[in-house]
């Protein structure tokens, strides 16, 4: 079974990733494999959502284990504290959508996250921290990121943003894997060849094929963690020639937590204890770091103006960020 690096980790998988970057030499901390689950109908449902008239999820568990159902894609049960999961492909199921369902959300709740916050973002590092990138979906999270990352900044991660609650928190490493609209692929990433494209029309490529990382965690044997200088909140708008292209505005650490709440990556809790844990995560992150909403144009003539800007405000890496003045 190969190896793959994800999430600072390593999984070994029966199911291939041709997303993820390969590892070797490396003990697992997952195991990924291919089964048949045995029916449950004493389980405890956290969550059934319907997404349509013929797909569904539902989120179940039990002693010891639970289980993400997917009725198009199929099943994974996780036991073994996490570092056990068994795959069972739905009947004539999209093997590209498990793929995304096990990256972007099973695995998520097999990393020891204790102390990890998962949010739905992107994320670059300039002058030695993290910039922290979130917003409703088409937003332009991975655009920025990657069109930052094209201005000089080293691209982090896209889509799955962990952040470790510390008293300087820290950005992990992620998935390799970035998405982008038609419209951002066409003007940033052309030439590079994508995996596949999602049901939501995103094509899915790694940061080797677009050439965003000047540098990879599983090339050079480091932990990829990042201390994070600020967490901006994208709020996208109409083209205007006589405002500037980028602006941005602190907001409180209390409004803070509420807006983060929003973005947060796992939905349904699995243990009891979750909601505690994540509002006091949420509190040490917002209490350390700043949360700006930040205003784009959403001219595309005028992105360079954007990436200026934001890297302007973070070029200098030896300057407190709860020191900034928000601009």
């Amino acid at each position: 079974m190969p190896d793959y690096f994800v999430f600072g980790g390593c999984l070994r998988s029966e199911v291939t990733f041709p997303e993820l970057t390969q590892a070797h030499g490396r003990t697992p901390n997952w195991m990924l494999r291919l089964g048949t689950l045995s029916r449950n109908d004493d389980a405890e449902v956290l969550s059934d959502v319907a997404l349509s008239p013929t797909c569904r999820i539902r989120l179940t568990r039990g002693d010891g284990w639970f289980r993400y159902s997917h009725s198009c894609t199929g099943s994974f049960e996780v036991f073994a504290e996490g570092k056990r999961i068994l795959f069972e492909p739905a009947k004539q199921g999209d093997l590209d959508g498990a793929r995304a369902d096990f990256v972007s959300r099973v695995l998520l709740y097999c990393v020891d996250h204790t102390s990890i916050t998962w949010l739905h973002g992107s994320a670059v590092r300039i002058g030695g921290g993290a910039l922290a990138f979130l917003g409703a979906s088409g937003s332009g999270k991975s655009t920025l990121a990657l069109a930052l990352a094209r201005g000089g900044a080293d691209h982090i991660c896209d889509d799955t943003l962990p952040v470790e609650a510390a008293a300087s928190p820290v950005v992990w490493p992620s998935d390799d894997i970035i998405r982008l609209c038609s419209d951002s692929r066409s003007r940033l990433a052309s030439s590079a060849n994508a995996i596949r494209r999602e049901s939501d029309g995103k094509f899915v490529m790694t940061r080797r094929e677009v050439g965003s990382a000047h540098s990879s965690p599983a090339s050079d044997g480091h932990d990829g963690r990042c201390q994070l200088n600020a967490i901006y909140i994208l709020n996208p708008c109409e083209a205007s020639v006589s405002g500037a292209a980028a602006s941005r505005r602190l907001v409180s650490p209390t409004a803070a937590v509420a807006i983060l709440m929003q973005h947060l990556k796992l939905g349904p809790v699995v243990s009891r204890e979750d909601p505690v844990r994540l509002v006091r995560q949420l509190g040490a992150i917002v209490r350390a770091v700043p949360v700006y909403e930040l205003t784009v144009s959403r001219d595309w003539s005028r992105v360079g103006e954007v990436v200026d800007r934001v890297t302007a405000w973070h070029a200098q890496s030896d300057v407190p960020q709860n020191h900034l003045i928000s601009a």
